[in-house]
């Protein structure tokens, strides 16, 4: 047996904290000596201890851990409890690496607030495309994402590779909502194929061959980056609208030029599409698609 500083070190505990366990009778020392009053534990004891200080890490109580583990929580118990606690905590720590993101993109945009030089915006006319997608409402953008790779999956055999263009997602909203969000996404087609084609996906929905009709004044800016952090090329497309006299007139398009996994999603080149008209006798040069 071990005295209890031997026994805080082995064990990685502080000796005020196994004193706290043995006074609310949690971890009891295997001995006391009633002369000395020396507690000795036991390398036995390790196995609650590590399940009190597990269940702690999970925000419990002491007494309701003393209570679970009197009623003798059972290893795989205790492990599903954990597994679900870590995966809640890699959750929050993704949304909260998110939020540092998205802050230090709207730093970077004060920064060149005002500059349309950082911003390459192009005028030109999109012809109309035929598109295999599907149309449902994502309570998140990270559902859309799943299903998109899902479709990059399952296309290739049923369309053939060379067909398949560049994947598209349309929003179709009167205003900006980053929840229950109306996407319609597909990949746009580059060879004929079947127009009763159609293909079911996981989720209940199915993808059915439809067409992106032709735009004749479409305002585009390409980016470079994670797709939910573009609220400056957004900016950059309004402004750039007002001062041109051209308002907005359809539902924005993001092209994928390149289809990157989600852990490279940094990577992603995408193309903006904004569908506008004149609101004066206006017509600068365009540039055909």
């Amino acid at each position: 047996m071990y005295q209890i500083g031997e026994f805080s070190k082995i064990a990685q505990v502080s000796g005020r904290q196994l004193r706290h366990y043995d006074q609310l009778g949690l971890l009891i020392p295997e001995h006391t000596d009633p002369s000395t009053g020396y507690r000795y534990y036991s390398a036995k004891q390790l196995p609650r201890l590590n399940r009190i200080l597990a269940l702690k890490e999970m925000g419990m109580s002491l007494d309701q851990i003393k209570r679970m583990l009197d009623n003798e929580i059972s290893p795989d118990e205790l492990r599903g409890m954990l597994m679900m606690k870590k995966a809640q905590i890699e959750q929050m720590l993704h949304e909260e690496l998110a939020r540092v993101r998205y802050i230090e993109s709207r730093i970077e945009q004060i920064n060149i607030e005002g500059n349309m030089e950082h911003y390459d915006i192009v005028l030109k006319s999109v012809p109309a495309k035929k598109f295999i997608s599907v149309r449902e409402i994502c309570h998140v953008l990270d559902d859309g994402r799943r299903l998109a790779q899902e479709m990059f999956k399952l296309l290739p055999a049923r369309v053939g590779k060379k067909a398949m263009g560049h994947f598209t997602a349309v929003l179709y909203s009167d205003i900006f909502t980053d929840r229950d969000i109306d996407l319609e996404m597909g990949f746009q087609l580059e060879a004929d194929v079947d127009d009763d084609l159609v293909i079911d996906l996981s989720d209940g929905s199915s993808m059915t061959v439809t067409e992106l009709p032709e735009e004749e004044y479409m305002l585009t800016v390409t980016r470079i980056g994670n797709p939910q952090l573009g609220h400056g090329s957004y900016s950059a497309i309004g402004m750039w609208a007002e001062s041109n006299g051209y308002e907005f007139s359809g539902d924005v398009r993001e092209v994928f030029i390149n289809f990157v996994p989600p852990e490279r999603i940094d990577e992603t080149v995408t193309e903006i599409q904004y569908p506008v008209r004149p609101k004066l006798n206006r017509f600068p040069r365009l540039l055909n698609q």
